[in-house]
């Protein structure tokens, strides 16, 4: 462990002690939020709380910058303190750092290469309070802005075969144990990831060895060396900030007709950049690809875009100059594309706005109801299972068998859409259209409800599905949707976000939810 100067500390003569809200649950619970401003709350609380709600007249204030959590071992003095008095404040439940009168004690850094540290300086104006209290401050946590957790979490057996004709439980983890807080959701959410990278997708490679921008024009090129091998392809930057004042953006997927996605002009007047991310120059569906010269697992080639976008996002945020804000993503897609954008934004926690539209199969649809439809209507009236495991190279070529026996999946695809949660997602369908299923994307949309409402956070979450007009050319009648669901979550403005709404569906669905699903939703802590 390292000793040092940092964040908050006061000394008085009062003889009372007190303990600070400590744990990641508690300060979201207390003050709404976990960083340093609520850390310092439940600090100045604590405090205050110890003088029986008093405030004193003359508070005494010490702070330092908050050394790198890299730099373990350096120990910087603060006075004559013993390490055993620091130590007390040290335990299972002060995971982040520990502050005595005089010292604060920071955990060995993780030696997990993938975490991205940043380092601030925090102080508050406090009350003195005894030179025995031990007070325990976390800041910021260093792991908030990552691909992933995959590396901290266990990875049980994967099943290949169930029998479940129902929706599968997406709070029951591999443990056979269903999980009861937001905490256990962090690794619940990469047992599914982990599913469907076995089953439907392919590995996703993480954590290469180098990942480099480049801006020219408004071509920003993408270079990646992994495993002694380098690839590049291009995304197009359209519209961006500045070093100074960097703009948030949408990734629109396209296929080479030059457009950033399929929601027209419901993004005009928005001031965000807008990066066309072309799938062809990553891994075309006809096969090879810039991916594939890297890596050759098998893997599908939706997750050979998701890793492109990842691999953007890595190099956006080690670029200031493009002038993209990296904490302030969105990414969009329609129809195939409209299967990556989902994809894109539930293997990577770095896109802060999913907006997948008219998915279909293998997107915001389920593989059971699909099956269902096909069977009471005699044909193939929803793209199946087989035809879309074979379509695109989309998925791994083992999926498609099973087709026919989609009760035997360990998941179904209101799993997949339940990875994007907490954070911000808006589903647009469009009914009316046979193929992409009308019936099941719609079922998939009510029951993904299900995961933002444990999870406490359904004005996240909105499924928009109209009909009546062509296929991924966005009607007047979703703009709004759109346009509040980028006010609010890039832009920071105030909009009113979290519905149901198919109230212009071309024919009358009935979500029973007790036939697809036979488990409680938890209310996680």
């Amino acid at each position: 462990m390292a000793v040092a100067a940092f964040g908050l500390w006061a000394c008085g003569e009062d003889n009372n002690s007190t303990t600070a809200c400590v744990t990641e649950q508690c300060l979201i619970d207390q003050y709404g939020e976990f960083n340093a401003d609520s850390a310092n709350k439940a600090l100045e609380d604590s405090i205050l709380a110890a003088q029986g709600g008093s405030s004193s007249s003359s508070w005494t204030v010490y702070s330092a910058e908050r050394p790198d959590p890299n730099e373990a071992g350096e120990e910087l003095e603060l006075g004559e303190s013993s390490s055993s008095e620091a130590e007390v404040a040290c335990g299972p439940q002060t995971p982040w750092a520990c502050v005595s009168s005089s010292s604060l004690i920071l955990p060995e850094p993780s030696s997990s290469s993938h975490r991205h540290h940043h380092s601030s300086s925090s102080s508050v104006d406090l009350p003195p309070v005894s030179s025995s209290s031990v007070v325990v401050v976390p800041p910021t946590p260093a792991n908030d802005f990552v691909e992933d957790h995959r590396s901290e979490c266990q990875i049980g057996n994967i099943p290949t075969s169930v029998n479940n004709a129902k929706l599968p439980d997406p709070f029951m983890g591999l443990d056979g144990k269903r999980i009861s807080s937001k905490d256990e959701w962090k690794c619940r959410r990469e047992e599914i990831g982990a599913m469907y990278e076995k089953i439907m997708f392919g590995e996703k490679p993480r954590n290469p060895e180098k990942v480099e921008g480049k801006k020219s024009g408004n071509k920003y090129t993408v270079t990646v060396t992994d495993k002694g091998k380098s690839a590049s392809f291009d995304v197009t930057i359209n519209s961006a900030g500045t070093k100074d004042k960097p703009k948030p953006a949408l990734i629109g997927l396209d296929q080479g007709f030059g457009s950033c996605g399929s929601l027209g002009s419901s993004t005009n007047g928005l001031d965000i950049a807008m990066i066309t991310f072309n799938t062809n120059n990553v891994a075309p569906e006809s096969g090879g690809g810039k991916f594939f010269q890297l890596y050759n697992g098998g893997q599908g080639t939706i997750i050979a875009w998701a890793w492109g976008v990842s691999r953007l996002i890595d190099a956006l945020e080690k670029d200031p100059d493009a002038g993209i804000d990296v904490k302030h993503l969105a990414v969009s897609g329609c129809s195939r594309l409209g299967k990556a954008a989902l994809a894109i934004g539930a293997f990577d926690e770095r896109i802060a706005l999913t907006i997948p539209q008219e998915s279909g199969s293998g997107g915001a649809s389920l593989w059971r109801v699909g099956a269902q439809v096909n069977k009471q209507k005699g044909k193939q009236f929803v793209q199946g299972l087989a035809s879309a495991g074979s379509e695109g190279k989309w998925m791994i070529s083992s999926f498609k068998s099973y087709d026919g026996r989609e009760n035997t999946l360990p998941f179904d695809q209101h799993m997949l859409v339940s990875m994007v949660a907490p954070r911000p997602l808006l589903i647009i369908d469009n009914a009316g259209q046979e193929w992409l299923g009308e019936v099941p994307s719609n079922y998939c949309g009510q029951a993904s409800l299900e995961t933002y409402k444990a999870l406490g956070v359904t004005e996240n979450y909105t499924y928009s599905q109209e009909g009546g007009h062509a296929h991924c050319s966005l009607p007047n009648g979703q703009f709004d949707e759109v346009k509040d669901f980028i006010n609010k979550f890039l832009l920071g403005k105030d909009a009113k976000t979290g519905k149901i709404d198919y109230s212009k569906n071309t024919q009358t669905i009935n979500f029973s939810k007790s036939e697809w699903i036979d488990w409680d939703t938890p209310t996680l802590r």
